[in-house]
This record gives structure tokens, C-alpha cells and sequence, in this order.
């Protein structure tokens, strides 16, 4: 999975484009609003989720598997911010605590056993009234029931990707420990693809 992402991003720089995702501009807002300042985004790629959080003055702090994409974050981003070179299986990185955890579109490309870790090793980054939020392919998605099944909930898509779909009951399973606090399914156009289907993706914050 490592070689396949350096390779992506040297193939195809700013595949997702370079305007932030609809719901990295939801949550800045949102974090803004509780008055975070301390801001962590693992798997942060080339940097442009970062772009609204940086925007409204928040320090950023980001983990990314390929140097590539963290190449590029310094191009893209005009207030540098520090982006661990990793896989976020081997968190912490360091022992700071955030304010608010913004991961998207990680959760569904990992196992079971490492979701399962990213999801405690980010809530024991947490501030006590911080909040972490992850946004994950749904059920309802256009890509779910698509490849090869591997189990359930859990395909090998055509471009030999594995993807996790989560429902609500694998939600609740999840992050039952992690004091779910909202939980709502968004749309999320995809900007970088002309005539490209909406994602269905699940919003889950959880707040210690």
C-alpha cells in the first residue's frame, strides 16, 4: 500500500484537485466555532484538507505515507505546517494532545485490527473536550456491492483497492467506547471529475 500511494501521487500530483473537501470546510468551521487551536490530520496527503484549517488560524499538524504527496503539501500550502512522514498504523508520532482530529477518507482503506487502532490511538491524542471526527465510505455509496467481496462490508474495488463500507451497526461497534456524539451521512461532490457521482460518506465525531 505504501509503493501504491507514491506512486499515485507521482503519476497523478493533485488527484482529488486543490480545493479542500466540502467537509474539511464543515469541520474547520465547526472546530473554529469550539475554539480549537491545535489541530491534527492523519493521512493528510498533499495538504489541501489542511487548507481551511490553516485558514482560520489553527495550528495543523499532519501524518502522511508518502513523501511525494508531502513534497507537494509544500507547494500547496502557503503556511507551512508539519506533516510527520508515516504510516499512521504506527502512531503517535508524538505525545502532544490536539483539540480536534480530522481524518478523511482513511478509515475505509485499513483492516479491521488497524482501524481499530487508529481509532484509539487518535482518541488518546484527544484533549479532554476534544473531538475527532472521521469521514468513511457508506453503505449507500455508489461503490459499495462494486469487485471482488472480500467479506462483508469489505471489497476489492476494480483499481485494486480494498474498501471498507461502514453501516451504522459497524459504527456503533467501532466507536461504542469513544463517546459518539454526532453522527450524520453527508454527500460529497467530487470536484476533481467532470460528470462524477456524489459520495456517500459518513460523518462520525466523537468527543472525549
Amino acid at each position: 500500500m505504501d509503493d501504491f500511494w507514491e506512486l499515485s501521487f507521482k503519476r497523478n500530483t493533485v488527484m482529488w484537485g486543490k480545493e479542500p473537501a466540502d467537509a474539511a470546510v464543515m469541520v474547520a468551521n465547526s472546530f473554529k466555532v469550539k475554539g480549537y487551536d491545535e489541530i491534527l490530520i492523519p493521512g493528510c496527503g498533499y495538504g489541501r484538507n489542511a487548507l481551511p484549517f490553516i485558514a482560520m488560524a489553527m495550528n495543523v499538524t499532519g501524518i502522511e505515507i508518502s513523501a511525494t504527496a508531502i513534497a507537494i503539501a509544500s507547494n500547496l500550502v502557503p503556511d507551512k505546517f508539519k506533516i510527520y512522514n508515516g504510516n499512521v498504523t504506527d502512531m503517535p508520532f508524538d505525545q502532544k494532545l490536539y483539540d480536534g482530529i480530522f481524518c478523511y477518507s482513511l478509515l475505509h482503506l485499513l483492516n479491521s485490527v488497524q482501524r481499530s487502532n487508529l481509532i484509539r490511538n487518535c482518541y488518546n491524542q484527544l484533549n479532554i473536550g476534544g473531538s475527532m471526527v472521521f469521514v468513511t465510505l457508506s453503505t449507500n455509496d455508489h461503490q459499495f456491492g462494486k469487485g471482488t467481496k472480500i467479506s462483508k462490508n469489505h471489497y476489492l474495488s476494480k483499481h485494486h483497492i480494498e474498501l471498507y463500507f461502514h453501516d451504522t451497526a459497524s459504527i456503533h461497534e467501532e466507536f461504542s467506547d469513544y463517546g459518539i456524539s454526532d453522527l450524520r451521512e453527508i454527500i460529497e461532490p467530487v470536484k476533481s471529475m467532470k460528470n462524477a457521482l456524489n459520495q456517500r460518506l459518513w460523518m462520525i465525531t466523537c468527543t472525549k
